[in-house]
């Protein structure tokens, strides 16, 4: 039982409403309460950031709903547009470009929340392209310093590691080699 669930009967309680007399009231009490206080969690979670359905799933579950109420309640805020995968992902894939992260990390992170970039329209064409996300490595691998041992590989790393391809964390690299960045 969800503990929002056992705090609303709790209060009944302590105010001394009495528990319905038949099993099959209590039963029906119980799932009123337990729809209607998954509808006030998805509301507060909501009003704080957006949630992809599979996220917002995942989350109710862990809160102790029963799967059949947070899927009625889930398929319910598709219905009314509350929950949108298609303008989550486009979000979460802009704001994630503009702090630096390349498509493949963004491709992975998606993924992880539940969202099938391949179902998106647009996936990848109209978020990047070559060149842009060429020089997007080079702006980021540009304003850090890598020394050590091997610079021209920890360049390379760092980017893959923010998701770009190898080919272009690669180029970035070697670029910064030629321009006499990287030290080593």
């Amino acid at each position: 039982m969800p503990v929002s669930v056992a705090k609303v009967l709790a209060r009944h309680r302590k105010d001394g409403e009495s528990l319905p007399d038949s099993r099959a009231e209590l039963i029906f009490q119980l799932s009123w309460l337990e729809e209607t206080e998954c509808r006030k969690r998805v509301e507060g979670l909501i009003n704080r950031r957006d949630y992809s359905t599979s996220e917002l799933t995942l989350r109710l579950q862990r809160d102790g709903y029963p799967s059949d109420v947070v899927k009625s309640v889930v398929e319910r805020m598709v219905e009314v547009g509350v929950l949108n995968d298609s303008r989550y992902a486009d979000v979460f894939i802009r704001s994630k470009i503009s702090s630096g992260w390349g498509e493949l990390r963004i491709e992975r992170e998606l993924s992880r929340r539940g969202v099938d970039v391949e179902t998106l329209e647009g996936w990848p064409d109209s978020y990047f392209d070559a060149t842009n996300e060429a020089e997007r490595a080079y702006e980021l691998a540009s304003r850090r310093r890598f020394s050590g041992r091997d610079p021209y590989a920890k360049a390379v790393r760092y980017l893959i590691g923010r998701g770009f391809s190898y080919s272009v964390a690669s180029d970035v690299a070697s670029r910064l080699k030629d321009e006499g960045t990287l030290l080593g």
